[in-house]
């Protein structure tokens, strides 16, 4: 069972259900990021989180984070990111992107899945924030229980970085 914190991407759902024959659960954390925005409540942000993510624990083989963390604070990041360590299975990874540069974002990305190994980006308007940049430590950090896997920093300036559960 594959978690996605994202918006639902038809082809997404496909490559899961179709190529992969897995369960994928869609918890669109984006919803919750774009309303704090947009009344000026970062403080509730994690609590909205909270609220959605009420599945077992140890439920998930994969949890699909894309840059969601770029959005919030660290504060906020450590809660989910303990929350996300509860929800996974052992031996099951998180997978995040971890922007580097501290520009405003004024879009969400769509992850859209192509194949296997390609991505294809989808934009949409987001209300202004300040990106969150977090070194690469403080990601391991925010993420105890975990370890990592692999972490690559791209030319897009993005750290790619995959966390197991052990």
């Amino acid at each position: 069972m594959v978690l996605d914190l994202g918006p639902v991407v038809g082809s997404n759902v496909e490559f899961f259900g179709e190529r992969l024959a897995c369960k994928l659960y869609i918890e669109n954390l984006y919803l919750d990021l774009e309303a704090a925005a947009r009344t000026g409540n970062k403080a509730g942000v994690a609590e909205a989180f909270l609220a959605r993510l009420t599945h077992a624990g140890d439920m998930f083989d994969g949890i699909l984070c894309w840059d969601l963390f770029d959005f919030i604070d660290a504060k906020a990041g450590k809660l989910l990111a303990g929350e996300l360590a509860r929800l996974l299975k052992p031996g099951g990874a998180v997978y995040g992107f971890f922007g580097t540069t501290p520009i405003e974002l004024k879009h969400y990305t769509r992850y859209v899945i192509e194949k296997e190994d390609r991505f294809r980006l989808q934009h949409s308007p987001a209300t202004p924030v300040k990106r969150t940049v977090l070194l690469t430590r403080d990601i391991t950090k925010m993420f105890e229980g975990l370890s990592v896997a692999e972490s690559v920093l791209l030319k897009s300036s993005t750290r790619e970085t995959l966390f197991r559960r052990l």
